[in-house]
Parts: structure tokens; sequence; C-alpha cells
């Protein structure tokens, strides 16, 4: 009928009503989240050079093309500004993520691992390197001195020598290849004559090595290949290793691998912030003019950085405090660093002000803004009584004693028994002894009284 009808037509009418309605509050709800309240959002970061060439490496891509890519899709509008980090101890990311100074960070691996286990940041992507026209997800230590230095040509040579690393959350550039030496046996802070670390200043310790004043560097294998001296014919490498990352062959002569540099987000950006950021780098490639400048191939969701934590925390740099929460040194200070050293079982680390003059007290100089340790670890002193030595002499004497104590009835039993059976019997000598202490005879008779000794002082043994 037609009231029937009707009242379809209506009820059709009120649900559509209802389906707009909440469609709308859905679509404000989901604006509201993405934009997190907030209109501006600070990108720290780090590029082993100057902190100049990094803000002008940087800066296009995590500041102009992300206000562009994803502020500009949210309502309100955002804006990326970029900063620099971890420069120096006043440029620390870990201070400007304890002070709310930063929202995001561009780094190394290890320092993305930092971040994730000491602050619960989410690591969000991770960039992919440009080999000639190879991209690889990952860089690499190469372990490398100079080629006409036939004093150091394997990694058992170094012992005694001087070695250039970088920055102290850097695989490339300083555990990796610490560990590296370590399965040669041999011990950085134990066997070499000094350690210097240069921080971001990659090409300092390079020159460092192909002057002479270094005998070994540890650094980037990538960013030997980016600035083309892995191919001018001065360097040796050692330790090569066949190296491939998922699936694919490492390009470069290398040690060991690393994860590449990524980005490490502050858990407080919401999930679609995250993902709107993610889908912007996801998007350049290495035609984008940011991405060239700095020879990158691309980007891609978040690589595994535990496998950084694991060896952060055997190399002394990750630590766990009284309350059980991971924790990292600060890579910009030298006591930091200090602590971070990890001795032999039979050696000891001196104390930081020992460790401080080391180097001027054994002649060896160290450039200016450079931090030098100078075999911080020493040999213990050999106890001469060493505590399983003399617990086993106070055995030996216990042990004695009680053996005295059984076997001595018996020696003063068998001492009686000789005694009796062998009586002492008087010698020829013993009467001359006598005879000559009566003197020389007068012929006068003897008018002392019978018993008396000749000798006052001794009684007869007749009396």
């Amino acid at each position: 009928s037609s009231y029937d009808a009707n009242q379809t037509l209506k009820t059709q009418l009120e649900n559509a009503m209802l389906a707009i309605w909440f469609a709308l509050l859905f679509a404000v709800h989901q604006q509201a989240l993405a934009s997190d309240g907030q209109v501006t959002y600070v990108v720290g970061g780090w590029l082993p050079q100057d902190r100049e060439a990094a803000r002008k490496a940087l800066t296009p891509i995590f500041q102009d093309y992300l206000t562009d890519a994803v502020g500009k899709t949210m309502n309100p509008p955002a804006k990326f500004i970029f900063k620099v980090a971890d420069y120096d101890e006043a440029t620390s990311s870990r201070e400007m993520i304890m002070n709310g100074e930063i929202d995001m960070l561009y780094t190394v691996s290890g320092s993305i691992a930092c971040k994730s286990a000491e602050f619960s940041w989410v690591p969000l992507a991770s960039q992919r390197y440009l080999f000639g026209s190879e991209a690889i997800g990952c860089d690499a230590t190469a372990i490398y001195s100079l080629l006409n230095n036939s004093a150091v040509t394997k990694i058992e040579d170094l012992k005694g020598k001087k070695v250039g690393c970088g920055v102290l959350y850097a695989g490339a550039t300083y555990y990796q290849g610490m560990q590296a030496l370590l399965d040669h046996g041999v011990h950085m802070y134990r066997d070499m004559e000094q350690v210097r670390f240069y921080g971001s200043d990659y090409m300092a310790y390079y020159q460092a090595v192909v002057s002479g004043e270094l005998d070994v560097a540890f650094t980037s294998a990538w960013w030997l290949a980016k600035n083309g001296f892995d191919r001018n014919g001065l360097l040796r490498y050692l330790d090569q290793q066949d190296l491939v990352y998922e699936g694919d062959e490492f390009p470069t002569a290398a040690s060991r691998i690393t994860p590449s540099f990524g980005v490490v987000i502050s858990n407080k950006v919401s999930w679609q912030i995250k993902r709107k950021i993610l889908d912007a780098l996801q998007r350049l490639n290495a035609s984008h003019p940011s991405m060239a400048a700095m020879k990158l191939a691309g980007w891609t969701s978040s690589a595994n950085y535990g496998i950084a934590l694991t060896s952060l925390e055997s190399s002394g740099i990750a630590y766990h405090s009284d309350s059980g929460k991971t924790m990292c040194r600060d890579p910009n200070r030298r006591e930091e660093i200090w602590r971070s050293i990890r001795c032999p079982d039979d050696h000891y680390l001196v104390d930081y002000n020992t460790s401080a003059r080391q180097c001027e007290l054994a002649g060896l100089a160290c450039p200016a803004g450079v931090i030098c340790f100078c075999k911080p670890c020493l040999p213990k002193p050999q106890n001469l009584f060493r505590w399983e030595t003399v617990l086993g002499l106070c055995g030996a004497l216990y042990a004695a004693g009680l053996f005295y104590l059984f076997l001595r009835p018996a020696h003063h039993r068998w001492s009686d028994g000789w005694r009796r059976h062998h009586p002492a019997q008087p010698r020829a000598d013993d009467d001359a002894d006598s005879e000559a202490r009566k003197g020389p005879s007068s012929g006068l008779k003897d008018l002392r009284p019978r018993g008396q000794s000749p000798h006052p002082r001794r009684r007869d043994p007749e009396a």
C-alpha cells in the first residue's frame, strides 16, 4: 500500500541521515587524531661531517619535504623543523629527548637501538644506500690501513699501533671493528698504543691514515665508496669477509654488516602521523634532488635494530641501571666513553683522571677535538701470596700438627722401652774427667766429709 511505501522511504531516509552523520563524526575524529594537536614537529639529525654540512644535506628531506608531503595534509597544517644533533654535549640527542626538544631523530643504527630501549621510541624507517647503481639496505665496517705500510698487513699486526674510530654508537666506525679485533686476539685498550675517537669527522682520520699519523681506522664502507676512496689504490683492507644482506651480496670490501641509518620517532606521536611520515619517505627515490645529493636509493620500513642493541651491550655502550632499565652511554662525553671500556679479566681499568693523563705521559699527541685513550687497561699486580697459596700452607701445617699429635704417644712408648733394655753405661773418659777435676795430687788426705762433692755447686749423685 501507499502507507507502507511511505514508511519504507522514511526509514531509508533516516538511515541515510544517520550514516552521513556517523561518517562526518568519524572524519572529524580521524582528522583530530591525525593532527595530534601539534602544529610543529622537530626532527634531529646527524651525519658524518660537520654540522653545517649536515644541516644543508638533511634540511631538504626532514624539513622542506615532510612539511609539504605530510604537514600540509593535516588540519591544522603542521610544520617540520630540522635541528642538528649529537655533535657535542650541547646537541646531545639524549638530552634533547629528555627535555622534549625533538619528536624524531635521523641517526645511526646503534643510536636508534638505544633510543628504542631507553625511551621506548619507535624505529620507523631505514634508508637504502646507493653503491654505484646498486641499492642495499645496510652498511658495513671497513678496517683499513695504508697499502704501503708494510708493518700492518693483518689484524694481528695491530698490537702497539694507533687506531682511529668514529662515533661510539656507530657499528661501522667503532664497536663492530672492535669485535673483529677481539676475534683475532687483539684488545684495543690493552694491546694498541692509542685509540682516537674523531666523532663525526670521518675525513680527518682517513687523512690521518693516509699521512701515516694513524696505522689503521674503522669506518663506514659506504662512506668510503661514496667519496671514491675505496677505488683510489691507497688502502689495504683487513679482515675482508664475503657479506650478504637480505640475499644481496655486499658490493665493496668490508668486515662486518651493520644496519643502515634510519628514523626513530617518539611514542607520543600518533600512529596515523607515523604512517603518513613513513609513506612520504617511501615515495622518495634516487631521482629526488634531496636523495641524489646524499647518494641514497630510497626508504623502507624499519630494519631490525635488535642486533645492534646486543652488540652495544657486549661492548659496554648499553648497560642496565639498578632498576633494570636499559641505558646507553652519551657518545659526546669522554667520561662516558671511558665508562664503556671493558678490560680483559687479567687487567683492570685505570681511574678516569689517570686515563686522561696517560697519552701525555707516554709522549703521544692527541689532536684538538679528538678523544684519546692510551692503554687504559693495565695488568693486575701479581700477588706473591695468593689466597690459594696461603690456604694451602695453612692446610699443610694443620695436617702436620694432627700427624704429630697422633704419633707422639707411640714415640714416647718406644723411647721408654729402649731405655729399659739399654741402660746407660759409664764411659772411660767420664772417669778421666773426674780425676782431672780433682787437680794435681799433693799427697794429703782428703779431709772433706764423706759424700761431699769436690765441687760445692754440684751435688754428689751418691749423696
